[in-house]
């Protein structure tokens, strides 16, 4: 491990090790308490710092550069009640292992107000507020170990299995006074889960070619080793049919011809006999319901990092700790020696009969609207985009709304080029954020902020992030005028509302996405007419890309409620 001695004060000793580290961007909301910091950061030219006006945009912007780059984003929020406002967007951060760290300063006057209030003793503030979302959480108390701490803390979030991790600095640190210690030069080297045993390989590779209805289910661990290629070629391979959870819909693109969708539902149809997890952290409570999607499979096989999350699942018969790149490596090399592709040409068609039949039952579901004058249907503006964004060679598509879903997208040859990513902890307002990060990740890859008009109104001043810093993302509001999944559990609850049909408390009415975007310096445009959603969207995809700057297009879907809602009467203040 290569260093360089330094003598400077405890802010610009921080700024250097991030350079050194290969820190690229800092996403901040700036504090009082952190003048000296944020000098040294802007004083620096190596080092950009991405500002935000609330921190739940920080930790989201954050969070969708981890998401896209693959690498180890920095924040920087205030003391105390910053890192709180954080929580809503930590959590997705958390939900999705991402490799985040979160920096902190704290008070330190040694009163015993301070001691309670600002977490001298660990037990409140802001180490223990970040606790249940952090993979680690440390205070640093002697600015000598600051290059030793943020190295520590850029390695252990980005070790397998990654995770957002949490550093507090006493902030008698950012004073002028000088301290002498040494630069850890070098970025981190990628981490990465060892290979599997050639036993494992070849238990894997025995059940695949046995199974009568194997099913791989993809997560995160996947896009996280860089094995999406390999994934394909293994399903395609054996004729599997292919799942993802909820969260996640990255491994194998959820346009491939074998994709099923989700897994509590694909299962459903599909019945697999088997299921091969790769790169999965399966959710759960901890409730038996939690592994119906498993109740039709004699046997589980699970390879990557977070194997442990099965440990209790019956019918659990290997777990394999290893990476999941390397493992898929292996089971390609054995496949070539194994029977032709050809074995299992029957398999494969019912596979991609299967993954069709449940494509079009969602889609079915999705396009119940009729079309009507003044809006666009849900499927006409999600097929516009991916044909769009394929016309030009693919993009990444963060997508955090409901009612234009993903998974109903006509499949293609391969899966096409097109990249979809959520936010895996459930949490609303990830997406106006998330799409700037993502961008920062993927600077020379269009982006796309799907983002519904209830998660936009979150945190809508994002908008102007985007704009301060020229970030050249296109957002596509897809407006249903309400919170769509709220009047759907209200309808489903078989109570007053429903037996109305007059929805309270879920209607957006009066709120103009373009109108607020260009209060930020933003241009865009309302689309109403379904004939004009693929113009519209072309011309935004050459203003990010050919122009450089965000865009905006409001789509005016029709309204999320029930079929047949309407608005209840709005209770208003009478004086």
């Amino acid at each position: 491990m290569a260093t360089r001695p330094i003598t400077a004060n405890a802010s610009r000793v921080m700024v250097e090790q991030l350079v050194a580290s290969g820190v690229k961007y800092v996403f901040y909301n700036s504090g009082s308490r952190e003048a000296r910091f944020f000098d040294s950061l802007h004083a620096n030219p190596d080092i950009q710092g991405v500002l935000s006006l609330h921190e739940g945009i920080v930790t989201a912007a954050a969070g969708g550069y981890s998401q896209v780059k693959g690498d180890p984003a920095v924040m920087v929020v205030h003391l105390g009640a910053g890192l709180a406002q954080c929580l809503g967007q930590l959590i997705n951060v958390w939900a999705a292992q991402l490799p985040v760290v979160v920096i902190t300063f704290a008070g330190d006057t040694g009163s015993f107000a301070d001691r309670v209030s600002l977490d001298l003793g660990h037990t409140f503030g802001p180490t223990s507020i970040a606790a249940p979302f952090v993979k680690a959480s440390w205070a640093v108390i002697d600015s000598k170990g600051l290059p030793q701490a943020f190295e520590r803390a850029i390695r252990v979030a980005k070790t397998p299995p990654y995770g957002p991790v949490h550093l507090a600095m006493y902030d008698h640190m950012l004073e002028d006074d000088l301290v002498t210690t040494n630069i850890i030069e070098g970025e981190i080297p990628e981490l990465r889960a060892g290979y599997p045993s050639d036993d494992d390989v070849e238990a894997i590779a025995a059940a695949l070619d046995e199974a009568e209805r194997p099913m791989i289910y993809v997560g995160d661990g996947i896009w996280k080793s860089g094995a999406e290629d390999r994934a394909i070629a293994i399903a395609e391979h054996y004729g599997a049919t292919v799942a993802t959870g909820f969260d996640d819909a990255r491994g194998v693109p959820i346009t491939h011809p074998q994709h099923c969708g989700r897994i509590d539902l694909a299962t459903q149809t599909v019945k697999p006999d088997q299921i091969f997890c790769f790169g999965i952290r399966h959710q759960g409570n901890g409730k038996p319901e939690d592994f119906n999607a498993f109740a039709s499979a004699n046997r589980i096989m699970s390879v990557g990092s977070g194997v442990a999350n099965f440990q209790n699942l019956p019918g659990l018969a290997l777990e394999v700790l290893a990476d999941e790149s390397r493992t898929l490596e292996r089971l390609q090399q054995v496949a070539s020696r194994g029977a032709p592709a050809s074995k299992y040409d029957a398999r494969r068609a019912r596979a991609r009969a299967q993954a069709s039949a449940l494509r079009d039952q969602r889609r079915a579901t999705t396009g119940w609207a009729p079309k009507k004058s003044g809006q666009v249907r849900p499927l006409v503006l999600l097929e516009a985009l991916d044909s769009e964004l394929e016309r030009i060679g693919g993009g990444i598509i963060t997508t955090e709304q409901f009612a234009a879903p993903f998974d109903c997208i006509p499949a293609k040859d391969g899966g096409g080029n097109n990249i979809y990513i959520r936010p895996a902890g459930g949490s609303e307002g990830y997406g106006i954020g998330g799409a700037i990060g993502a961008k920062l990740g993927a600077p020379d890859t269009p982006v796309v902020g799907l983002v519904g008009d209830g998660s936009t109104f979150y945190h809508d001043s994002g908008l102007w992030t985007a704009v301060h810093h020229n970030i050249p993302v296109l957002y596509v509001i897809p407006n249903n005028g309400a919170y769509g999944i709220v009047a759907g559990a209200f309808g489903a609850a078989g109570e007053v509302m429903s037996d109305t049909g007059e929805y309270a408390s879920v209607a957006l009415e009066g709120i103009d996405p373009v109108v607020i975007a260009s209060g930020f310096g933003m241009d865009g445009v309302t689309v109403d007419d379904e004939s004009k959603v693929a113009e519209a969207i072309a011309r935004g995809l050459d203003i990010v890309m050919n122009e450089k700057r965000p865009y905006i297009i409001d789509v005016k879907l029709p309204l999320g409620l029930p079929e047949g809602g309407t608005p209840a009467e709005v209770w208003k203040f009478a004086g």
